[in-house]
């Protein structure tokens, strides 16, 4: 009997093991799964650090928004582990002025109305329109935001706006890499990946359709049909 290879899922901001749940229902007949979220950590690096102390000996890692840049500071701390890696709806840009608009108006909100408040801005904007006319899809990604306290939330945003340079690290990526986006996500869009393949030796990408930045959410199979194509 073939011994199955590890993956390990990483979740983004404000997101839960729930995120991953259904893609991981797909793959767990033939891997080894794992799915590993960050509250608590207040840094990229701190983060990283907890999938290097959490993760098997050698693994698959797949990133999903934040956790793709998490994936990367993995990758650059100990690459012998990881075996093929997968970023999706991420990016690997510095931040920009209109981000840090955007995330301060965000830790605003959080401080003065509370975390249920920052969900009602942040959420609708990071799904497709199909989606957002999904109530169970809704709730369940509302009581996920909602398992959050604001504190947890501020350290989130503090580690991505103080975060590393991801970019560099692309450029010495030299394992076969799967890009995933979806075509109404407008956070992490497509063409932001396609620009991210200009830095990788061995990638392929992947557009998932009637999904958004929550992809791995919003189209678990489709997602699950991508990852084992590339595997």
């Amino acid at each position: 009997m073939r011994k199955k290879e590890n993956i390990v899922f990483l979740s983004g901001l404000l997101c839960t093991e729930m995120v991953w749940e259904e893609v991981a229902k797909e793959l767990e007949d033939n891997f080894n799964v794992s799915i590993i979220s960050f509250k608590g950590c207040d840094s990229i690096e701190m983060m990283a650090n907890k999938v290097l102390n959490t993760a098997p000996k050698k693994f698959i890692l797949i990133g999903h928004s934040m956790g793709g840049r998490v994936a990367l500071e993995v990758f650059k701390t100990e690459p012998k582990r990881v075996l093929k890696l997968g970023l999706f709806n991420t990016g690997v840009h510095p931040k920009s002025e209109a981000e840090l608009i955007v995330r301060r108006k965000l830790l605003d909100l959080a401080k003065t109305k509370g975390i249920k408040a920052v969900g009602k801005q942040w959420l609708p904007p990071m799904l497709s329109e199909e989606s957002l006319k999904n109530s169970l899809l809704l709730n369940k990604l509302e009581k996920m935001i909602l398992s959050y306290s604001v504190d947890e939330f501020l350290k989130q945003i503090g580690a991505l706006i103080n975060r590393p340079d991801s970019q560099s690290i692309l450029s010495t990526v030299d394992i076969s890499t799967l890009l995933l986006s979806a075509t109404e996500d407008k956070w992490s869009s497509i063409l932001q990946h396609e620009k991210m393949q200009d830095f990788l030796k061995d990638s392929t990408l992947s557009v998932i359709e009637n999904a958004s930045h929550m992809a791995p959410v919003e189209q678990p199979k489709l997602v699950a049909k991508a990852i084992i194509n590339f595997l």
